[in-house]
């Protein structure tokens, strides 16, 4: 960025929740460098071969504002799809965490994930979350695999709390299982 006020962008950038400020700051910056009439003005034609320079000129700077606009707007925006996943892939339950506390947390990170454009389908969600469960799962899982049924993460969500609660402190889990 090449204005000294492209900081107010470096600084504050979109993250979703700032969006009227995110807004504000934009304008500001592509005002002083006369780039914002490419927000209000449509691309002029392409000139035919004899019109004016004038017109090629036109077409040149507001494909040059446009590309520096669409930069400022990139540059400024949060990288939220990325920090989404990079968040649940290094999600782990703590040990005592209650699991509605931990899967909700989960939850929250695949939600923002697919609201910033990341397509993850109910398979892969579901061994998302499994990789993020204490060794108090394991269990669950090992039965999860053999049968293999399909569930939403609500659904998952009130199983594991219900093998939580049939644990919950006992002895041995491996003892109590063998009673199911």
């Amino acid at each position: 960025m090449a204005s000294p006020l492209s900081v107010i962008l470096t600084q504050n950038k979109l993250t979703g929740e700032n969006f009227n400020d995110w807004k504000r700051n934009l304008l500001i910056v592509l005002n002083f460098e006369k780039h914002s009439f490419v927000l209000t003005q449509p691309r002029p034609p392409t000139p035919a071969i004899d019109a004016p320079d004038r017109d090629f000129v036109a077409l040149e700077r507001w494909e040059n504002s446009n590309l520096s606009a669409m930069c400022y707007i990139r540059a400024s925006m949060s990288n939220a799809k990325t920090d989404a996943i990079k968040g649940l892939m290094n999600c782990r339950q703590k040990v005592g965490t209650p699991i509605k506390e931990h899967m909700m947390k989960v939850m929250a990170y695949l939600s923002e994930a697919q609201t910033n454009g990341a397509e993850i389908d109910s398979a892969t969600q579901l061994v998302m979350v499994f990789q993020t469960l204490s060794k108090d799962f394991d269990l669950f899982q090992a039965s999860y695999n053999i049968t293999r049924k399909e569930m939403s993460l609500t659904e998952l969500m009130k199983e594991l709390q219900a093998f939580e609660n049939i644990f919950k402190g006992s002895g041995s889990k491996e003892k109590q299982f063998s009673y199911l």
